[in-house]
């Protein structure tokens, strides 16, 4: 069997470096498929056609919000929420400016995400029915709306 280097980062029980050429061809080719797939939908995800009116109307409610809110919050989650609309502008001007740098969008993304949630009050402003703060508890109504729900 001829050598193959395995990257670090494969498991070698999900990707195992040992199997045969042809396999191993497959492999890797379903592999770049895939990434494929997950960049494409994450472009179109994180699209300024999905994503750019969202945080512009996010980010024109941050700075009443902070002014509001200053005197209430730490120190840290002041300079957090404040870091959070420095990023939210930043990326509204990338979606004005260049929104085709995907790299930049999933940059500032990132940064903030590491912010955490925007502000409950200024998402429930834009969307009444999202709670971030109970996100992912249901309630007893959803619930028993759901009884006639059938799948097969």
């Amino acid at each position: 069997m001829e050598d193959f280097f395995c990257p670090s980062f494969v498991s070698h029980r999900e990707f195992p470096c040992e199997v045969s050429t042809p396999k191993r061809s497959k492999l890797l080719t379903e592999s770049k498929d895939m990434e494929s797939i997950v960049e494409t939908m994450m472009q179109q995800l994180l699209s300024k056609e999905i994503l750019h009116e969202p945080m512009k109307e996010i980010g024109e409610r941050y700075p009443k919000w902070l002014k509001e809110h200053e005197d209430v919050l730490s120190k840290e989650d002041f300079a957090r929420y404040s870091h959070q609309y420095e990023l939210i502008k930043d990326l509204n001007e990338v979606y004005e400016n260049d929104p085709g740098n995907f790299t930049k969008i999933v940059e500032l993304m990132q940064q903030m995400q590491e912010c955490g949630q925007p502000p409950n009050e200024i998402v429930q402003e834009l969307a009444p029915d999202l709670d971030l703060a109970n996100l992912g508890q249901l309630s007893p109504e959803l619930l028993e709306s759901q009884t006639n729900c059938c799948v097969m």
